[in-house]
């Protein structure tokens, strides 16, 4: 028995390789686990650019939506609207009225975006309150179905062949029976509050759901606005609101070197490129990312009104010059001009360069656009 006692000079050395070896383990764990340095400096610089470009983006768009308001609450656009309201309701309204019928295919837009937004809430809350009636509605009588046919199943197999139960079962019966008219009362009274609090429910589902789930972004109410200047006849919004949204517009790309700092439909918004030490770098940064943020979208948009706006100046300098009105009028103003059909949408733009053309710096600083050659 001695002979096979391990000698301590032989087991401490086996030990500390045990020891060493652990050592090792746990030293290359922890660096495996560790990240980098570099790594961690990498994603902390990516997260303060995109934190960087969602700042800008969302400064540009309330930059946008500044102008915009403020050209629609002006003096200006409530006048303008006031008359066109006052004409429209008119039964027979008279022919040298200032307003006429220039201003029919605009205002016929208007309503019919009112009213196609309104009925797509309208269907969308209606949707939601008949799911939830349906749900409140179906979920008990499905509960008892289910609870009968267990309940009968049950039944069936462990019934009894006795007569002596068969006897008590129909005695059962008989009592439930007895008992059924006595208890009809408080039945129909508790169905009758029960679809009362289904349907109370249904209709506050409807009524929150219209109110706050599908209520239309902003951003849906300037794409229905950015279709207007295309309409024939006159546009107020053209006339009001496009001069200041233009100059916004130039403001940007000059600000950002001539670039739209936005991806459009997953590619950089503008072909022109800038250094990397432009403030257009911080915003473009996320341009590689796969989808677009609500702010995208938005400023999209917006750029698309834009275009619609020197499609528009475009057309009326094109009418201008064929009517040869020019040579006695040098200048008119946007949105005046009475054209005949709606702006083709075939006239080519390059939003990003006509801007610096088509807009006068000394007719926008005054609220309105020029036309000229």
């Amino acid at each position: 028995m001695g002979g096979l006692r391990p000698s301590r000079k032989s087991t401490q050395p086996r030990l500390q390789e045990a020891n060493d070896a652990d050592a090792e383990n746990v030293e290359h764990c922890s660096s495996s686990e560790k990240p980098s340095s570099s790594t961690v400096a990498e994603s902390t610089t990516t997260e303060t650019l995109q934190r960087d470009a969602w700042t800008a983006r969302g400064k540009l768009l309330l930059q946008f939506h500044d102008a915009i308001s403020r050209a629609i609450n002006s003096p200006e656009m409530k006048q303008k609207c006031s008359e066109v309201a006052s004409y429209m309701s008119k039964e027979e309204p008279e022919e040298s009225s200032p307003v006429n019928h220039e201003y029919d295919a605009e205002a016929t837009l208007i309503v019919q975006n009112k009213h196609k937004r309104d009925n797509d809430v309208r269907d969308k809350a209606v949707a939601v309150g008949f799911c939830t009636f349906v749900l409140l509605r179906g979920v008990p009588i499905v509960r008892s179905v289910v609870a009968r046919r267990m309940a009968s199943a049950s039944r069936y197999k462990f019934e009894a062949s006795s007569s002596q139960q068969q006897l008590n079962v129909s005695r059962t019966t008989m009592q439930k029976s007895t008992q059924q008219p006595a208890s009809g009362s408080p039945s129909r009274l508790r169905k009758f509050l029960r679809l009362t609090l289904d349907v109370t429910i249904s209709a506050a589902m409807t009524v929150l759901s219209g109110t706050f789930l599908f209520t239309p972004r902003p951003s849906a109410y300037i794409e229905d606005m950015s279709k207007l200047p295309l309409v024939e006849g006159k546009s107020v919004y053209a006339e009001v609101v496009c001069p200041p949204l233009l100059n916004e517009y130039k403001r940007t790309m000059e600000q950002y070197g001539g670039r739209w700092p936005v991806m459009t439909r997953g590619v950089e918004g503008s072909s022109s490129s800038s250094s990397s030490s432009s403030p257009a770098a911080t915003v473009a940064t996320t341009a590689n990312s796969p989808s677009l943020t609500q702010e995208d979208v938005s400023l999209n948009i917006i750029r698309k009104f834009a275009e619609n706006c020197s499609k528009r100046i475009k057309y009326e300098r094109a009418i201008l010059e064929e009517q040869n009105a020019l040579d006695e009028q040098k200048q008119k103003k946007l949105g005046t001009v009475l054209i005949p059909r709606p702006v083709p949408e075939d006239v080519k733009v390059n939003i990003d360069e006509d801007v610096f053309v088509l807009v006068d710096d000394d007719a926008a600083e005054d609220g309105s656009a020029c036309i000229e050659r």
